[in-house]
């Protein structure tokens, strides 16, 4: 029995606060993309995730934070995932640094950056993908010391929110280290370009960042102090965050397509009828099977890797929505119920985000051959 301060009284506040999200996920998140276009950055939407708490998720209440943990992120990227997936991004993506700065910060950025993070009222963009760099070590984009002052230049892509962001951690080279260096976006020597063309992902922003001559506190503005480390960090991400947004992607479509063949069956041939069962059974096993894979990597004792689950689970999600589209014909791929639309254009994107499927696919490999 938990006291009032106890695990028990914690846990049912992580339970209350992620059902709001799920409630606001489930009634708010439709009406909004109904009465405003889908690329237009969100930004009512993404108040009310920070009167909810979502981006206060995963730090501690003794930084501010709400404190639910791995699973109250999982259970907000889950529904964030059912309902639109560009929030889930822009959440998971601050949920994500808020992890950087508890574990790799100095106190003083501890408690310079969780509290307002945990608020919503600063919320970060990282800027660390470069085209045709895999590995940090590679990174051309580079910090230097002259004197009291911290220079940094190179040019980022694909970062998440990078139009909308209040702060944006840069990662970068060092020497022999890599570094995340905190950048204001208002301060010259930032240019964040234009909205990268895309097919899916819309609403938060995408774009390409570029640092010239960029000045900053090398003692307070380096993540974790001058020269501190991130290269182990950035070659183990936990990609648990992406398969939570898969399977709720996955558990979306699946209830569209299944109430849509309910409502259409009876109109239909008897063979037909047969041919549309054993689809439902195929689309229903797969999203079963997903479900299986995320409760395995969330509990104690988890069968699976992160990096396993986030390939099989965004792999699969695609032959849902195949099977979705197929099930529901025209009415799947033309009309005004958008649904499905809007999941077939965002899923391509979870095959390579967080870290891309052929990558993780080889880390699994290496492991298995030794």
């Amino acid at each position: 029995m938990g006291t009032a301060d106890g695990p028990d009284d914690s846990e049912e506040r992580a339970r209350t606060g992620t059902e709001r999200i799920a409630d606001f996920a489930r009634t708010e998140i439709a009406p909004y993309l109904a009465a405003h276009p889908e690329d237009a950055y969100p930004r009512p939407l993404v108040e009310r995730l920070a009167q909810l708490g979502a981006f206060a998720a995963t730090v501690p209440a003794e930084h501010g934070g709400a404190g639910w943990g791995r699973a109250g992120a999982a259970r907000i990227g889950y529904e964030l995932g059912r309902a639109w997936q560009p929030l889930a991004g822009l959440v998971g993506t601050h949920l994500k640094l808020c992890g950087q700065v508890l574990r790799h910060g100095t106190p003083e950025q501890r408690r310079t950056w969780l509290a307002p993070m945990a608020r919503g009222e600063t919320v970060f963009a990282r800027a660390y993908h470069e085209q045709g760099v895999g590995h940090p070590a590679r990174l051309r984009t580079r910090v230097t010391r002259r004197g009291g002052t911290g220079v940094l230049d190179g040019r980022k892509s694909w970062v998440t929110n990078a139009r909308h962001a209040d702060r944006v951690l840069a990662v970068a080279r060092d020497g022999e280290a890599t570094v995340g260096v905190f950048v204001d976006p208002a301060r010259p020597g930032v240019t964040v370009g234009e909205e990268l063309p895309r097919p899916g992902m819309l609403g938060v922003s995408l774009a390409e960042i570029t640092f010239e001559g960029y000045e900053f506190d090398p003692d307070e503005d380096v993540l974790g102090g001058w020269g501190h480390d991130l290269t182990g960090s950035l070659l183990a991400p936990d990609v648990t965050g992406y398969v939570s947004r898969a399977l709720g992607s996955a558990d979306a479509v699946h209830a569209h397509a299944v109430d849509f063949v309910r409502a259409t069956a009876g109109r239909r041939p008897a063979a037909v009828r047969g041919a549309l069962r054993l689809r439902v059974g195929e689309l229903t096993t797969r999203v079963t099977a997903m479900r299986a894979v995320r409760q395995s990597l969330l509990g104690p004792d988890a069968a699976v890797t992160s990096e396993a689950a986030k390939v099989f689970c965004t792999m699969n999600l695609q032959e849902v929505l195949r099977e979705a589209v197929l099930l529901c014909g025209g009415a799947g791929y033309a009309g005004p119920e958008t649904t499905l639309g809007r999941h077939y254009r965002d899923a391509l994107a979870l095959l390579i985000v967080g870290a891309p499927n052929d990558v993780l696919l080889y880390r699994v490999g290496e492991r298995e051959l030794g």
